[in-house]
């Protein structure tokens, strides 16, 4: 039968609990032996910020990788090139610059058993190994696997991983794989934009309404503000931002309703 206990053992940093068994179950103490076991001949690298989709020209990167915007120092996690043993760790240095092996990854020694994860991009959260042995660097292939579980691509039975649609995309309206925020949804270029103002001043029968909404291919709509009824007018698109509204005798001060839907 287990004891409970309510207070802490602090061991004053020399003290150890020792001969511990394996664990059996969540929320068991574990010995140092189990834990070097899970990890033995791996070699814990740093996150790279962004991993390679494709071939990448390594003298002169381009400012993005992978749709992500790089900045000097960044590490990518190079995975996809033809030539297989140019693949690696590198630095980004620069659009224009050559990048450079990063210096926990520039030997093959350091690359065997290596795991990175990669933080952004069509692989962000995914984890790998390089699994090439007794290798050359330069000459000897490198290959990254993934390693452990990482987050699928979302769908629409599926909870995992998806990229925010650009506003093109969104605009587009044929890309069934990424997300809309709600600013792109606004700013979406086939929705519906309305533009009113009440018009009248008890003098003038002509009338320039400025509606913004840059098209010609607008509605409009005149109703009387006290009563809501739709009233007949002359209506001129003059431009693509604005309307002439021509009345047969001056409406009184802010008698009528003008709505723009484009």
């Amino acid at each position: 039968m287990s004891k409970r206990i309510f207070t802490d053992f602090d061991f004053q940093s020399v003290s150890k609990v020792i001969n511990l068994p394996s664990p059996s179950a969540t929320g068991d103490a574990v010995p140092k032996s189990y834990v070097d076991s899970l990890v033995e001949g791996l070699a814990w690298k740093d996150s790279c910020r962004v991993a390679t989709q494709s071939n990448l020209n390594l003298a002169s990167p381009g400012a993005t990788i992978d749709g992500i915007t790089m900045a000097s120092g960044d590490r990518i996690l190079v995975r996809a090139q033809s030539t297989a043993s140019e693949n690696g760790i590198y630095i980004w240095n620069g659009a224009a610059s050559a990048t450079t092996r990063s210096l926990d990854a520039s030997t093959f020694p350091e690359l065997e058993q290596a795991v990175t994860t990669v933080e952004e991009g069509t692989s962000a959260a995914t984890t790998y190994r390089q699994d090439q042995i007794n290798g050359t660097i330069g000459s000897s292939n490198i290959s990254w696997v993934t390693f452990g579980t990482s987050a699928p691509a979302a769908s629409e039975t599926t909870a995992g991983i998806a990229e925010i649609a650009t506003q093109a995309e969104v605009n587009t309206g044929t890309d069934d794989l990424r997300f809309i925020t709600p600013l792109k949804l606004a700013s979406w270029s086939g929705r519906i934009k309305k533009f009113a103002v009440s018009i009248g001043d008890g003098t003038n029968t002509s009338y320039t309404v400025t509606h913004n909404l840059n098209s010609l291919d607008v509605a409009v709509t005149v109703f009387q503000n006290s009563n809501g009824e739709e009233v007949i007018t002359d209506v001129t698109h003059a431009t693509v931002n604005t309307l002439t509204v021509v009345f047969a005798s001056a409406p009184a001060s802010n008698a009528y309703r003008v709505v723009v839907v484009g």
